[in-house]
C-alpha cells in the first residue's frame, strides 16, 4: 500500500512539474488587409505585437495597387518598372499558376474586379462590358525579364488581390522565424500558416468551414511539424458576394469568361507555403474539379479538398494526401 501512495504521489508530482513547464500561447487579433489577422505565437517571451503588426501594414502597402505610390501602382501607372525583391517573387509565382492553369488564376484580372465592384458591395455589369472587359485580361501581357525587369503590354495592369494575403503570411511567418519564434500559427482571414507545433509538443487545429452553413464546419484538421511550416487556404463562394433577380454572384471570377466561377463552392489547398496555396486556391475554384485536381498534380507537395453541391447535397473531391475523412461529404474520388 505504501508503494502505491508514493507511485501516486511521484506521479502526481510529475504531472504538476510538466503542466508548470507547459510553454504558453500568446494572442492577438487586429484588423489588417481588409480582414482580420489573428497570431497566435507559442513561446515562453510575448512577442513585440506593435511592432509585429507594424511590419505587416508595411509588406501589405507594397503589394496593394490601390495604395499610391506602392510598387505594384507604380507597375500599372509606368506600365513596367523594377519592382522590389519580394513583390517579383510574388510575380514569379502569380505568373507560373496563371501559366500552369491556363489563365484560371491571371495577375492581370484588375479591369474585371474593376468592373464588379465587390469592394463596394458588387454590381451586375452589362454582358456587353464583361466581354470588352474580359480582353484586357492576359497575364502574358506581363513580362518578367531574368533581370527583374516587368513590362506590362497595351491595357495591361495587375491586381495581385488573388495571392497578397499569402505573401504577406509568409513574410509574417520569415519575420517572426527571424525574431526567434519557431511554433506559432497566423490566420489572415482563411489563410493560415502553422508552424512547427502547439506549445512545442501538439499538432494545431485548423477547422474547414461548412459552406452552406457559417455556423457549421465540415472537420478539423491536425496539422504542424517541428521545424517545418504548412500552409492551409479555404476560398468559397461565401466569402464576398450580392444577388440580383435571386441569383448569387460571388468575387472568385474567371478570367476567360468575366464571370463568377459556377461549379465549385469551396477549395481548400495545402502547400509549403501560403502565396502558393493562396494562388491555387483561386485557380482550382475557377477550374472545377477535373481539372483543378490535374493542376494539383503539377505541384508536388500540394493537396487539395474540392466540394460542390448539387441538388442540395455536398460532394468532394480530394487528393490522396489531404488528410483524413470530413463530416457531411459524399467523395466521387480519394
Amino acid at each position: 500500500m505504501l508503494r502505491v501512495l508514493r507511485n501516486g504521489l511521484l506521479a502526481g508530482i510529475l504531472g504538476v512539474v510538466l503542466l508548470s513547464c507547459q510553454v504558453p500561447i500568446h494572442r492577438q487579433t487586429r484588423f489588417s488587409m481588409s480582414t482580420t489577422l489573428t497570431v497566435l505565437v507559442s513561446a515562453a517571451r510575448d512577442p513585440d505585437w506593435q511592432g509585429l503588426f507594424d511590419f505587416v501594414d508595411r509588406k501589405a502597402w507594397q503589394f496593394d495597387h490601390r495604395q499610391e505610390g506602392s510598387p505594384i501602382s507604380r507597375l500599372n501607372r509606368d506600365r513596367g518598372g523594377n519592382p522590389p525583391e519580394e513583390v517579383l517573387r510574388v510575380l514569379a509565382i502569380a505568373q507560373s499558376v496563371a501559366g500552369a492553369s491556363g489563365g484560371a488564376f491571371d495577375p492581370t484580372i484588375l479591369p474585371l474586379t474593376r468592373l464588379w465592384s465587390f469592394d463596394t458591395g458588387g454590381v451586375l455589369p452589362a454582358e456587353q462590358q464583361i466581354e470588352h472587359t474580359r480582353r484586357q485580361v492576359d497575364y502574358s501581357k506581363a513580362v518578367l525579364a531574368g533581370d527583374g525587369t516587368v513590362t506590362l503590354a497595351e491595357e495591361a495592369v495587375i491586381d495581385l488581390g488573388g495571392i497578397a494575403k499569402g505573401a504577406v503570411v509568409d513574410l509574417i511567418a520569415d519575420h517572426l522565424d527571424g525574431l526567434g519564434y519557431e511554433d506559432f500559427l497566423i490566420d489572415a482571414g482563411g489563410d493560415i500558416l502553422v508552424s512547427g507545433l502547439k506549445q512545442g509538443r501538439n499538432p494545431w487545429r485548423i477547422a474547414i468551414r461548412h459552406p452552406r452553413d457559417s455556423q457549421a464546419v465540415l472537420g478539423v484538421l491536425d496539422v504542424g511539424e517541428k521545424g517545418s511550416r504548412i500552409a492551409v487556404v479555404t476560398s468559397g463562394d461565401y466569402e464576398r458576394y450580392f444577388e440580383s433577380d435571386g441569383r448569387r454572384y460571388h468575387h472568385i471570377l474567371d478570367p476567360r469568361s468575366g464571370y463568377p466561377a459556377g461549379e465549385l463552392v469551396s477549395v481548400t489547398i495545402i502547400a509549403p507555403e501560403c502565396t502558393l496555396a493562396d494562388a491555387l486556391s483561386t485557380a482550382v475554384f475557377v477550374l472545377g474539379p477535373g481539372e483543378g485536381m490535374d493542376l494539383l498534380a503539377k505541384y508536388p507537395g500540394s493537396e487539395g479538398l474540392l466540394i460542390a453541391e448539387r441538388e442540395g447535397k455536398l460532394i468532394a473531391w480530394k487528393t490522396s494526401g489531404f488528410p483524413g475523412e470530413l463530416d457531411a461529404l459524399d467523395y466521387v474520388t480519394k
